[in-house]
């Protein structure tokens, strides 16, 4: 039997469904290649509720589905490259809190349309960075990466665009660092939500209704990333980035 207090934070039918949509999709993305749930996700549930709620839902159901991919991420990740990057995100992370509480919904919902669509288009050309690596360019990677994860729950773009520069760097290493970075990352963003008093009754309800599809389709995700490693990996990467444009381009015009 539901409890009172969780009776009254249930989301109505239709709004479940579009959310439980696109956990689902998200999840299964991640599960696939590592990343990706954020930037599905985030459109989609900021034209249901505030920025704030956003960024608590999407970094919950991530890291709470992590778990079950870390132990075939842990044999492949490359830990330094994950201090590289995730030093300098805590130096990212303050800004991004300190924004989400200033930037208006409309605003914020636009900016994260926009973002969805660029990294889209940009993985969609094969654009990659070609230039130095080494401390500066990790840093700035990493930090700008916390900045993105603290307002939207976001923060994947620069580390993966950055990543997947790196033509020596192999798919699995990419997935398992993506993994383990991020999951780091959302740790490290949630808990100042939680000591501000910001993570409230609501938000729990939906991430218990929400977690059954993350699961799920992680699961399913992982399953796809070890059926394509080959020929059909780069086919099914195409439909996931033209999955990501659609939905920001939808974001950004409702």
């Amino acid at each position: 039997m539901i409890p009172d207090w969780a009776l009254q934070h249930l989301p109505s039918l239709p709004i479940f469904a579009v959310l439980a949509g696109a956990t689902f999709v998200g999840s299964a993305m991640r599960g696939f290649s590592g990343f990706g749930a954020g930037l599905l996700m985030a459109p989609v549930f900021s034209l249901l509720m505030s920025p704030t709620d956003v960024v608590v839902l999407v970094l919950s159901l991530n890291l709470l589905t992590t778990f079950q991919m870390l132990p075939d991420a842990l044999r492949n990740v490359d830990w330094r490259l994950v201090a590289r990057l995730f030093v300098p995100s805590l130096l990212g992370l303050p800004i991004g809190l300190a924004m989400l509480h200033m930037v208006d919904p409309a605003v914020m919902r636009k900016t994260i349309a926009v973002i969805v669509i660029l990294v889209a288009l940009l993985m969609l050309a094969g654009w990659h960075y070609r230039g130095r690596r080494g401390l500066v360019q990790d840093t700035a990677a990493g930090a700008l990466s916390g900045v993105m994860t603290a307002i939207a729950g976001i923060g994947g773009p620069p580390v993966i665009l950055y990543m997947l520069s790196d033509r020596s760097l192999p798919m699995a290493v990419l997935r398992a660092v993506s993994l383990v970075y991020f999951s780091m990352a959302q740790v490290a963003t949630l808990v100042p939500l939680a000591v501000g008093g910001l993570l409230t009754a609501q938000q729990g309800v939906y991430i218990l209704l929400l977690l059954p599809a993350a699961v799920l389709a992680s699961l399913l995700g992982a399953l796809l990333h070890r059926w394509s490693m080959g020929q059909h990996q780069e086919r099914v990467r195409r439909v996931s980035l033209f999955m990501l444009l659609a939905i920001g381009l939808t974001a950004l015009v409702v």
